[in-house]
């Protein structure tokens, strides 16, 4: 039994068409299926059934699936361990952000490109629950985004900076000569909102959670940068945001909220008892202790 045959039997499985899982493997499709065919004679079982249409998985294969998937997590465990002690000169990592952390990330991620120029950096955008999802899944190796508003099972969570949530307006609205707002002096104008999901609007909604106002919300979106865009652009939208997320952008007017329970944390999550690569580690070392990202902190603080 070899890895490259559970690698290829993983990803039939996954997507249940061998064609697409060829292509995908960048590879032939009847390399895929002999070496499969390799797997189940060494096996003694069919793991999957096929014809000319359709491809699933056998009684055998539904229960070999989770085994296999466990077994190349742990060859790629050993290898990550491997290129560690290699003084990170090759491997990859895999970074998840929700949309609002990414301003922060530019000056770490040119720094950490620089001095490991073999470590291949990927980074994924979604939002905190997905993100989190992705982590106990180990498909990523750490998740940035604010502290969530609830206890994550087999997940730790890392404060790296306190924050708060804000009221965003354009440099020409009506708010724009002030420096604080209350919630009752921003009913009255039209708001363009961060997508339900994402940490400033769950932080909003449970701010006003069961309160007697009444927002004109005529937008949604999940883009931080579109989103500016938009109000940098209006004279009359009001938007909400995490004050870190909006360091000097210019056309902005950033505005206090004169309301109590807007903290938001800016946090690191890694997985429970698992073990961190050392690119994680130095990662999020310069994250943390960026000279530029501490001052751009400082701002709000």
């Amino acid at each position: 039994m070899e890895l490259r045959q559970i690698k290829y039997f993983v990803k039939v499985a996954e997507v249940l068409n061998f064609c697409e899982a060829a292509r995908q493997l960048n590879i032939s499709q009847s390399t895929v299926s002999q070496q499969i065919q390799q797997l189940e004679n060494e096996l003694g079982a069919s793991l999957l059934t096929r014809d000319s249409h359709h491809v699933s998985l056998t009684d055998v294969g539904k229960a070999f699936l989770p085994q296999a998937v466990r077994t190349l997590k742990a060859a790629a465990s050993c290898l990550d361990r491997i290129r560690d002690i290699q003084m990170l000169d090759s491997g990859e990592l895999n970074i998840g952000s929700t949309y609002s952390f990414l301003p922060l990330l530019k000056e770490t991620v040119l720094m950490f490109m620089k001095q490991y120029p073999g470590v291949k950096i990927n980074i994924m955008c979604h939002s905190m629950e997905t993100l989190l999802k992705m982590l106990n899944e180990e498909r990523i190796d750490v998740a940035l985004s604010y502290k969530p508003n609830f206890v994550q099972p087999g997940i730790d969570s890392h404060i790296m900076f306190d924050n708060k949530l804000a009221i965003i307006v354009s440099d020409t609205h009506p708010l724009a000569r002030l420096e604080k707002v209350r919630l009752v002096d921003i009913e009255k104008f039209p708001f363009a909102m961060p997508a339900k999901g994402l940490q400033a609007r769950n932080t909003f909604d449970l701010l006003t959670k069961d309160k007697d106002y009444r927002f004109d919300i005529r937008l949604e979106i999940n883009e931080v940068n579109l989103l500016l865009d938009l109000v940098r652009s209006s004279s009359q939208l009001v938007s909400v945001i995490s004050q870190a997320a909006v360091v000097r952008t210019p056309g902005i007017k950033v505005l206090s909220l004169d309301q109590r329970g807007t903290q938001m944390e800016g946090s690191f999550h890694t997985c429970s008892n698992a073990y961190m690569k050392r690119a994680t580690k130095e990662f999020l070392n310069m994250l943390c202790e960026n000279k530029a990202y501490n001052m751009s902190m400082l701002e709000f603080l």
